[in-house]
């Protein structure tokens, strides 16, 4: 039998003497957005589902919203129904890893059972009936399994080791957290850390873009030419637990926390979509007639489709997902990755691994670490 294919993310870091040195993110994926130019929008709207194993809801409503945009059409005939099927993606999306990724990386076993059973539910499609049911399910989900030991305090901890007795309380997940907070807080990068991406309507990002985006940005996308995270952390980093950990370095743990955090806001979300107090997380605009910018909230950031339609033609289609923003070359893997020292070289690959599932790439990945030997 042949070797296997490389994923089309690889992730390599040098470890020498105990120190954690020079990471790279080596992103192959294609560009499938030009395999849409020269298609009718209906076409490319239909093919774009198909083209990514990952975030199908999520891609085709970027596709369809940015394709009305420049077409001047209504985008959705009900937003409501949209925020409900991109919830529970999201949330399909996050419990994947969470159930299936996550309890391996720390010797437990991973909990088929629990995820198949709500893979189901969230997969099908949803009336607002089910949809409000399944969202209260959600919830009792995190606060009486996933954050069990938080729910049942009587507060908030006040600081680290309260925080830890509180996880440690509360099941697998908690156990996770606990144990990612024992291997120590991650120094801080020589670099700093990565900025975090705000959350921007798709009329500020055409003006942060001065228009659409193009094939440059897409591969290696910036915001005010710097890097930036895009994802759970990002959405969350003002929760006061959030907020905990980060003041303590403990920035893969954060993210973990906040991708809980995340799973809860779907369920209110299915229970009560578009409510007034949360931003609704797909927006298009059309900065002139032909041209089209969508962006939707994903379970791992910001994706943004981009569109210019000629002679009822694509003429340009552009694609970023959060993928080419948290493993940019200068991104928050990149940076969180090397100039740490560390015990151990089983060490150094279980924190390599976590960042890169807290990060949570939208393709294969594989992490590699390369240990200098000297005479």
């Amino acid at each position: 039998m042949g070797a296997a294919a490389d994923p089309a993310l690889l992730l390599h870091a040098t470890l020498d003497g105990g120190q954690v040195g020079r990471v790279v993110a080596d992103n192959r994926r294609p560009q499938a957005a030009q395999l849409l130019v020269g298609r009718s929008p209906a076409e490319a709207v239909a093919l774009v589902p198909r083209l990514f194993a990952l975030c199908g809801c999520a891609q085709g409503t970027a596709a369809r919203l940015a394709c009305a945009a420049a077409l001047g059409e209504p985008g959705a005939a009900d937003a409501a129904a949209t925020e409900r099927e991109l919830a529970a993606e999201a949330a399909h999306e996050h419990l994947w890893r969470l159930l299936l990724d996550w309890p391996p990386l720390f010797g437990l076993q991973p909990r088929r059972n629990r995820y198949a059973e709500l893979h189901r539910r969230l997969v099908r499609p949803l009336d607002a009936d089910s949809a409000y049911a399944l969202g209260g399910d959600l919830l009792d989900l995190v606060a009486r399994e996933l954050l069990a030991g938080f729910f049942r305090a009587l507060r908030e901890p006040r600081n680290l080791a309260e925080f830890v007795d509180h996880a440690a309380a509360g099941g697998d997940l908690g156990s996770i957290l606990a144990e990612m907070i024992g291997i120590g807080a991650a120094e801080a990068p020589a670099g700093g850390v990565c900025p975090l991406l705000p959350a921007l309507t798709a009329a500020q990002w055409i003006e942060h873009l001065g228009g659409l985006p193009d094939a440059a940005f897409c591969r290696q996308p910036m915001l005010d030419d710097a890097p930036a995270e895009t994802g759970p952390l990002a959405r969350h980093a003002a929760s006061p637990l959030v907020a905990l950990l980060l003041g303590q370095g403990h920035r893969i743990s954060a993210r973990l926390f906040a991708k809980v955090l995340d799973v809860a806001d779907c369920g209110s979300r299915l229970r009560r979509p578009l409510a007034a107090e949360v931003p609704a997380l797909a927006d298009a605009v059309s900065p002139a007639p032909g041209l089209g910018l969508a962006c939707v909230e994903t379970a791992r950031g910001v994706l943004l489709h981009a569109v210019r339609i000629e002679n009822d033609r694509i003429a340009d289609y552009a694609i970023c997902a959060p993928t080419e923003w948290n493993f940019h070359p200068g991104g928050a893997f990149v940076r969180e990755g090397g100039g740490w020292r560390t015990a151990s070289a089983d060490t150094a690959r279980l924190r390599l691994q976590a960042l890169a599932l807290a990060l949570d790439p939208c393709v294969g990945f594989r992490v590699e670490l390369e240990e200098s030997t000297h005479a």
